[in-house]
């Protein structure tokens, strides 16, 4: 089921972390050198749930993170 995205907003995306407006998250996004460690570790996060999602193949195969999304994942270097 897809939620709107004012209604993400709203519950602060329903994971219990700090609340991030959409306008303050793609204002970090804008910016993958400047993004916070906690937007970087939820964005972690969305991408481990994206990839068991496609992995259901069919039309969910298609899904992807945004290109500014995936800057900042492509950007960060995760020690093992």
């Amino acid at each position: 089921m897809l939620i709107p995205q004012s209604t993400w907003c709203e519950t602060g995306g329903g994971q219990g972390g700090p609340r991030i407006g959409l306008a303050e998250l793609r204002r970090e996004l804008a910016t993958p050198s400047n993004v916070s460690d906690g937007v970087r570790q939820r964005l972690l996060g969305l991408a481990r749930r994206l990839a068991r999602v496609q992995s259901l193949g069919d039309e969910y195969a298609g899904l992807a993170l945004s290109e500014h999304a995936a800057a900042v994942l492509r950007d960060s270097v995760i020690a093992p």
